[in-house]
């Protein structure tokens, strides 16, 4: 991880960076993209706090409750794919 990205090298030789709440996919496109992996379920945001120097996004996801981590100055998204 470097800073709020995650540097993630695939076996074309290339780094790709992803915001660092996001793991590295498996695969990519040519033009950097996800190709493949598991989506999971939508989450509504359903509150947020501070930690520190980062704050939490909480959401709802089917019933469920899942937190994700962002830089202290970001925006929490309404809605984040799980």
């Amino acid at each position: 991880m470097h800073g709020l990205f995650h540097l993630c090298q695939y076996s074309d030789g290339k780094v790709y960076s992803f915001n660092a709440t996001q793991l590295c996919p498996l695969q990519i496109s040519q033009d950097g993209t996800q190709t493949s992996g598991t989506v999971g379920p939508v989450g509504f945001k359903a509150g947020e706090y501070m930690d520190g120097m980062t704050k939490v996004c909480v959401y709802n996801v089917l019933g469920n409750t899942k937190a994700v981590r962002v830089g202290g100055t970001e925006i929490c998204p309404q809605t984040y794919q799980f």
